[in-house]
């Protein structure tokens, strides 16, 4: 026994397996992060250095791939308004989009566009059919608008040799996700900004290296609640009751399983169909679209029928700043993750599509949605829709005020302290 115990072991080196290999990978990644981490944060330091000595303006890069997803509106103002920053909003596209994988998001010009319209500073990060390297615009600071799709030379382990690396999530976390955290996009930032302890809490669970990145700021996007009422031109009916409804993207087995839009897409727009005193705004995911083909769920001519058919009956909205949307609507319905969070200040009522094969909500997810109401079936849906619409019966209002003091609150000024 003994011969063919040190014969095993003798051929395991020699030839491996497959366990074996597993574990010398993961060692071997294990170290190159460490290394490459090491790395990053003298980048950081040497930054840091030339910031102090400098004496024009600091340049701050917002780097921004889908407008949809706009997080720092009130960050971008604050910089604006100051005599020591300078901001740009660089436009560019998702890899997938760059590569024509995605054409349902080849959405450049639309997001130079948006940010034109609003008297913003914009320039491309991406021109002729090339990711232009960020050092050419010679920023001090770099937001990134989200961590997926990212070309190599955009990535923060590469930007960190001439910037400092800044990053907001563009929703709020009420789910369990751990990819929200575990990416090495996470690792590699200069400053990861989240909305509460308990993202500080899931963040150090997840993360060994580098837990001194995340810092509590608040929820950019909630900074717009505090801006005086406008009016909103959006909605094509605006004396009748004002409906938003959100579908989510995950349509496919893995990741978050949110989406129910394959059990009630068309439902809904019948619903929509047959309440004469509603008028509706439909406000798809950003890659809802995308989802849907890759899916089969629709082929493309049947895609763009459904969105005309929202569009005939009430309107489309697909691009960012959408919180003015929320504040002038009577009720949404969604499955949606961030946009739970996003709707309470509007004290309006919200009817959660729920589909049970969904990843668990989190501690905050879970005390939010006590204040809305969950349903699990079309049934449920419209008896829960005559009872808010037809019937006027919110009896979770005050659940709602009452999370609203928790929830707006100002946004803390943390990442205007760079050092």
């Amino acid at each position: 026994m003994k011969i063919f115990s040190t014969l095993y072991k003798c051929t395991s080196w020699l030839i491996p397996l497959k366990t074996t290999r597993t574990k010398y990978k993961n060692y071997l990644t294990s170290l190159d992060l460490k290394q490459n981490l090491i790395k990053v944060k003298n980048n950081y330091k040497r930054v840091i250095e030339k910031l102090k000595n400098k004496t024009e303006k600091i340049k701050v890069i917002f780097l921004i791939r889908e407008n949809q997803k706009w997080t720092y509106q009130s960050v971008y103002e604050e910089f604006e308004k100051s005599n020591k920053f300078e901001p740009l909003v660089l436009v560019s596209l998702l890899n997938l989009a760059a590569k024509g994988k995605d054409k349902t998001r080849n959405n450049l010009q639309e997001t130079y566009d948006f940010f034109k319209s609003r008297g913003m500073n914009v320039d491309y990060a991406y021109k002729n059919g090339k990711y232009i390297d960020l050092e050419e615009f010679k920023p001090d600071i770099v937001f990134y608008d989200q961590e997926w799709d990212l070309p190599e030379i955009h990535m923060p382990e590469y930007v960190s040799n001439f910037a400092l690396t800044f990053y907001s999530l563009y929703g709020s976390t009420v789910f369990e996700y751990p990819d929200l955290y575990t990416q090495k996009f996470h690792r590699f930032l200069f400053r990861y900004f989240v909305e509460n302890e308990l993202n500080i809490d899931i963040y150090s669970s997840q993360i060994k290296e580098n837990k001194e990145n995340c810092v509590v700021v608040g929820y950019p996007k909630l900074d717009e609640y505090f801006k005086a009422d406008e009016t909103c031109n959006l909605w094509k009916q605006p004396d009748k009751l004002k409906i938003i409804y959100a579908p989510h993207h995950s349509l496919e087995q893995n990741g978050m399983r949110l989406a129910t839009f394959k059990q009630n897409y068309k439902f809904i727009l019948e619903l929509a169909k047959k309440y004469p005193q509603t008028t509706w705004m439909f406000k798809p995911h950003p890659r809802l679209k995308y989802a849907i083909l890759r899916t089969k769920l629709m082929n493309e001519d049947e895609a763009d029928k459904y969105w005309k058919e929202w569009a005939e009956i009430g309107a489309v909205y697909e691009k960012g700043n959408y919180i003015n949307l929320f504040k002038t609507s009577d009720l949404m319905i969604t499955d949606c993750d961030s946009f739970l969070v996003e709707y309470i200040p509007s004290k309006k009522p919200l009817i959660r599509l729920v589909n049970e094969q969904a990843i668990n909500l989190n501690e905050l997810g879970r005390k939010i949605t006590q204040s809305f109401y969950s349903v699990y079936n079309n049934d449920e849906l419209e008896s829960i829709f005559e009872k808010l619409v037809v019937k006027n019966q919110d009896e979770k209002l005050e659940s709602r005020k009452a999370l609203i003091k928790g929830i707006k609150k100002p946004l803390q000024r943390k990442y205007m302290i760079l050092f």
